[in-house]
């Protein structure tokens, strides 16, 4: 018995390992995209590209998991029924249930894991990750600035440059600053230099003027320098000022949010609602692998009917993950609808065990 457990946890470790791996290389790799920009805007080594990078693979993990299970289930079970290993097994006495014990304990592990990255790991990866891009986005010493364009660090900051010289000193520099709408500076320089100083970065102007228009006396205000020393920290956005979003939040923020804060109020459904989906979404591990299992060998045996399970298997658990999406959609819309969160994925689990109660130990051939 404990020989043919670990022979069938085996034959689905390998394709588990294999789709795992594969997935979230791919949904890992679309996501780095999205930091290119970021990093070659404020000149990133590689391995703070990496960093960013692996921030988010708990988040893609968690999704990936119990869809690398149920097609590992399914590619394993389907290949023990192909070569006839299923119907020895029944011969000997081995039920489906029985069968279905080795993925069963896969299953398991699977949710331990899952629990663990939910709980802990995702909030932690996308709470690190909005804060390590606002040090990246705010950090204008590091920017590039380029030659013949508008340079753009944020919001309040416009930058031009015509060219830079053999020491990689800007010539020709044009400073926009629009902290204060509506009293605009400018300011233009020959030579400009981008430092970092213990008390922040700052870039010196050799050179220049500073034009400031005055409102309400319609004026302009001509400012001719030497050298004028420009504090970029005070551009900086400052972090944790903007709401904390729920994929950010471990559970107890979830569960028990701040209700003296007008934005934990209007989404308190949201987060209500997000901390339940990160209890119920482990449970989609055995949901699926108990799916896949009785496509392959649940109901009557039927040597030219595999095609058809695999097919009737998949079907069942696109629509799992699409009912799933559409209940926590409610959900947000009405917290009464919450135990439907849960009750998704059970009933698909008590009907694949159901399934699989019928004895196997004499299958019954069919021809067509």
């Amino acid at each position: 018995m404990r020989g043919v457990t670990f022979y069938i946890m085996r034959q689905i470790a390998w394709p588990l390992a294999f789709a795992t791996l594969t997935l979230t290389g791919v949904i890992w790799l679309t996501q780095a995209l999205r930091f290119i920009d970021r990093i070659v805007n404020n000149n990133l080594a590689f391995l703070d590209f990496l960093y960013l990078t692996l921030l988010v693979l708990p988040s893609i993990i968690a999704i990936i998991l119990p869809i690398a299970a149920f097609c590992a289930t399914l590619y394993a079970f389907h290949r023990l029924a192909s070569d006839s290993e299923v119907v020895v097994l029944s011969s000997t006495g081995f039920s489906r249930l029985a069968l279905a014990r080795p993925a069963v304990f896969i299953a398991l592990a699977i949710m331990a894991i899952m629990y663990a990255i939910t709980l802990y790991l995702m909030p932690l990866g996308s709470r690190t990750l909005r804060a390590t891009q606002y040090e990246f986005r705010n950090d204008l010493a590091g920017m590039v600035l380029l030659e013949g364009v508008f340079n753009t660090p944020n919001d309040k900051l416009t930058v031009y440059i015509r060219e830079r010289d053999s020491n990689g000193d800007m010539l020709g520099v044009l400073v926009h600053d629009i902290r204060n709408g509506a009293q605009p500076i400018t300011m233009m320089a020959e030579k400009a230099t981008l430092l970092r100083t213990p008390q922040g970065p700052r870039l010196y102007m050799v050179n220049g003027n500073r034009q400031q228009i005055d409102p309400e006396r319609k004026s302009l205000s001509l400012l001719y320098f030497d050298n004028y020393s420009l504090d970029l920290n005070s551009y900086s956005q400052k972090e944790g000022q903007a709401w904390r979003e729920p994929s950010e939040r471990f559970l107890h923020e979830l569960f028990w949010p701040n209700l003296q804060d007008a934005d934990d109020v209007n989404n308190y459904n949201k987060l209500i609602v997000e901390g339940h989906r990160r209890l119920v979404t482990p449970l989609y591990a055995p949901a699926l692998i108990l799916i896949a299992i009785a496509s392959v060998i649940g109901g009557e045996f039927n040597r030219r009917g595999q095609g058809q399970r695999l097919i009737a298997g998949g079907v069942v658990a696109i629509a799992l993950q699409i009912l799933s999406l559409g209940v926590a959609h409610l959900a947000t819309k009405s917290i009464i609808l919450i135990p439907l969160l849960y009750a998704t994925p059970l009933v698909f689990l008590i009907g694949a065990i159901l399934m699989l109660r019928e004895p196997a130990t004499q299958p019954r051939l069919r021809t067509a």
